[in-house]
């Protein structure tokens, strides 16, 4: 553990997520694990299914599944979320006007840079921009950027960058600082009109998508810990069985916001299982996916010199079948890219029911709400073997 078996998603018309609450206007690019999970959970109660019977085992501490957070990838590079804090990967003695103006805009590092960073190697120079001096030659010591900065990964891996990025007009390779340039997802604002039921006025909104190039979408991670677990009142149907139908369905139906215009919508494609570094109980660990702590893991946790964490307020909309739409509870968990000490548990974190609960003249919301904050994470080698 972890293991993983990587889903890709390709969004022929994009996707919004938003990005700032009820801003429409604003839209991310990552798919949080929280809201995969939950939107998962809806689709198999719009089947027909049980979703109590379905999320019993993640309530139990038995869950068959845990998921990453959904990120970008490119051709065949996937791309994880960058540590909250990059300045701990750096050697102390790398000048410091060469590390953080580069650092600012990184996001994302290409799988082969995690699996460098994880096996106590340094991040190595970033490669040089179009606008900056040349340098060196590229090689292992350099990491190439992409889409402004925010996505990062080694020169060796450019081969399998989609044709659109790395080749130019005339079909030859791009140069590798000029890569800093090609854009795997832009985001946009769409026009939109609604119109009043009673006079027909129309009124002009603005709703943000973020769309992607040819060959790129997002990928998120299944690491699978009870494949062939039955559900219940399934006839023997697993929960593998099941994770594959529901998320058929999910992407005819899209995922995120503005689905009636037809965002989100996906085709999932599944992969080989392969394998990161475990993490390890006291151990510095990178979350890949959304972390709500147990009060027993609080203390090991955050209660450690190296930890780097950031916080994430999660609200939102609960939909119903059986009501209207109502605000559900708010809570707070740790981002991906978070650096926490593991906990001793194999399994950290747990599901949280985000039923609205308060007095309203709609009446009491018919069904939880549940929230999984279950952490998949990879275990950072020791920053003292690093150095």
């Amino acid at each position: 553990m972890p293991h993983l078996q990587p889903v890709a998603l390709h969004f022929p018309q994009g996707l919004h997520i938003g990005a700032r609450g009820v801003n429409l206007e604003e839209a991310g690019v990552d798919v949080p694990s929280d809201t995969l999970f939950s939107a998962l959970v809806d689709t198999w109660r719009r089947t027909g299914g049980d979703p109590d019977l379905w999320t019993r085992p993640f309530r139990n501490g038995e869950p068959p599944f845990l998921l990453t957070s959904a990120f970008p990838f490119a051709g065949n590079v996937r791309f994880y979320p960058a540590p909250v804090d990059l300045r701990l990967l750096i050697p102390p003695d790398r000048p410091e006007e060469t590390v953080d103006k580069p650092l600012k805009r990184v996001r994302f590092l290409s799988e082969k840079l995690l699996r460098r960073v994880l096996s106590g190697q340094s991040l190595p120079e970033f490669l040089p921009g179009p606008d900056e001096q040349p340098g060196k030659p590229a090689d292992d010591q350099y990491a190439v950027r992409l889409q402004n900065g925010a996505l990062c990964l080694l020169p060796e891996e450019a081969g399998k960058l989609p044709d659109g990025l790395r080749l130019n007009a005339q079909g030859g390779k791009r140069s590798l600082r000029l890569l800093m340039r090609q854009q795997v997802w832009q985001t946009e604002r769409t026009p939109r009109v609604t119109v009043d039921r009673i006079n027909s006025a129309s009124n002009i909104f603005h709703a943000g998508r973020t769309r992607f190039a040819p060959g790129c979408g997002l990928w998120f991670g299944v690491q699978w810990r009870h494949a062939d677990m039955p559900v219940a009142n399934q006839s023997g149907l697993s929960y593998q069985e099941t994770l594959q139908r529901i998320l058929a369905l999910l992407g005819d139906e899209g995922i995120g916001g503005e689905r009636s215009a037809g965002y989100g919508a996906f085709h999932p494609t599944w992969g080989d299982q392969f394998h990161l570094r475990d993490p390890f109980h006291g151990h510095i660990a990178w979350l890949l996916s959304r972390y709500l702590p147990g009060p027993a893991e609080l203390p090991t946790c955050l209660n450690n010199a190296h930890a780097a964490y950031k916080l994430v307020r999660i609200g939102g909309w609960a939909r119903s079948l059986h009501g209207a739409d109502q605000r559900r509870k708010q809570i707070s968990m740790l981002a991906e890219g978070s650096l926490i000490a593991w906990p001793s548990s194999n399994l950290a974190g747990k599901i949280e029911n985000l039923r609205p609960e308060y007095d309203a003249s709609v009446g009491d919301f018919p069904h939880p709400v549940w929230r999984s904050g279950l952490a998949v994470a990879v275990g950072l080698k020791d920053h003292q073997e690093s150095r």
